[in-house]
C-alpha cells in the first residue's frame, strides 16, 4: 500500500481518493499509514487532497473519526468521494 501511495504522490494529482472497502484491518493498524499519508499529501507543492473511501462504522473509520483526523475527508461510498472530489469547496 506504502508504494502504492508513493506512486500516486508522485504523479501529483489534485486529489487521490483510496478505497478501502476490501481491506481487512479489524484492529485499525493501517491508522498510522493513513495518518502519514495525509500529512505527506499536505507537504507536497502544490498539496494533494487525500480521501479516504470505507464504510461506516469500522474500526478504523471510528479511529479516525475519534482522533479527530478531520483534516482527511472519509466517504462512505466511492460515488460520495468523486462527487465531493468533483465540486470542492471555495475558501
Amino acid at each position: 500500500m506504502t508504494a502504492a501511495l508513493r506512486t500516486c504522490f508522485a504523479d501529483r494529482p489534485d486529489i487521490i481518493v483510496v478505497d478501502l472497502h476490501g481491506l481487512e484491518d479489524g484492529d485499525a493498524a493501517s491508522l498510522p499509514l493513513w495518518l502519514a499519508a495525509r500529512r505527506a499529501a499536505g507537504v507536497l507543492r502544490p498539496p494533494v487532497q487525500l480521501a479516504l473511501c470505507l464504510p461506516a462504522a469500522t474500526v478504523l473509520q471510528i479511529r479516525l473519526r475519534r482522533i479527530g483526523a478531520h483534516r482527511l475527508p472519509l466517504y462512505a461510498t466511492m460515488a460520495e468521494a468523486r462527487a465531493a472530489a468533483a465540486n470542492p469547496p471555495i475558501c
